[in-house]
């Protein structure tokens, strides 16, 4: 059985991609729809905010995991605070935080925060993504399935 073939438990998953970048938001689309991932842009902090904000007081997860660039988690930080001290069931939803060899001194700080899961460089490598999202698969276990019966539709 192929890599691939053991990841068709993806299909019909939301991922939500948190990217400023056009290129870089391009390619995880491209690569996660590949095993049909249902992917959610979230291109500004705006737009990360009015989503975050929709899920302050709801118990329900929607996302499988939410990748984050620096510059939006920096952006975003305070309220997320907020929001997960009024709801901490937030956190059941794994961050990952996508970042370049030229942001991760700038990130120190979001990473000794402990608010990720794990973190991906750019360019990143596709063995590296399928790896994350395997390891997700025992992270989602241990913190309830989210199966599409389990989540509302947005």
């Amino acid at each position: 059985m192929s890599f691939k073939e053991k990841l068709i438990w993806l299909k019909g998953k939301k991922i939500a991609v948190c990217e400023t970048d056009d290129i870089q938001f391009s390619q995880m689309e491209q690569f996660l729809q590949r095993y049909d991932v249902e992917v959610t842009g979230l291109r500004d902090a705006e737009q990360m905010l009015l989503d975050l904000e929709s899920r302050r007081y709801s118990t329900h997860r929607v996302y499988f995991a939410v990748f984050v660039c620096p510059k939006l988690a920096e952006a975003l930080e305070q309220p997320w605070q907020e929001i997960v001290a009024v709801n901490p069931s937030i956190k059941e939803t794994p961050l990952i935080l996508t970042l370049t060899n030229d942001e991760i001194a700038r990130a120190q700080p979001l990473i000794d925060a402990k608010h990720f899961h794990s973190q991906l460089t750019h360019p990143i490598m596709a063995k590296d993504f399928l790896a994350l999202l395997q390891s997700l698969i025992h992270w989602n276990a241990m913190r309830g399935d989210i199966t599409p019966a389990a989540t509302l539709a947005k």
